[in-house]
């Protein structure tokens, strides 16, 4: 089972980094909220069932590149 390292973001593990079974990630995508001191953010988000959700600082993109380099396969 692959695994793939990102950075936390969720409130009170903000910058710490996690390591996630790529085998559990149904879904990823980009969430934008409002802050308490009114400043604008954006997460991406990591639907792993039946865990919940895991709030990451890399771009969908970048996750998306690094779930593609562990799924290609090799000749």
């Amino acid at each position: 089972m692959p695994f793939i390292t990102l950075t936390n973001t969720a409130e009170g593990f903000r910058g710490n980094k996690i390591v996630i079974n790529t085998d559990a990630i149904v879904t990823v995508h980009t969430h934008v909220q409002t802050n308490e001191d009114g400043s604008i953010e954006s997460k991406t988000m990591l639907y792993c069932p039946p865990h919940g959700n895991w709030e990451v600082a890399e771009s969908v993109e970048k996750v998306t590149e690094a779930l593609n380099k562990l799924t290609k396969p090799t000749k």
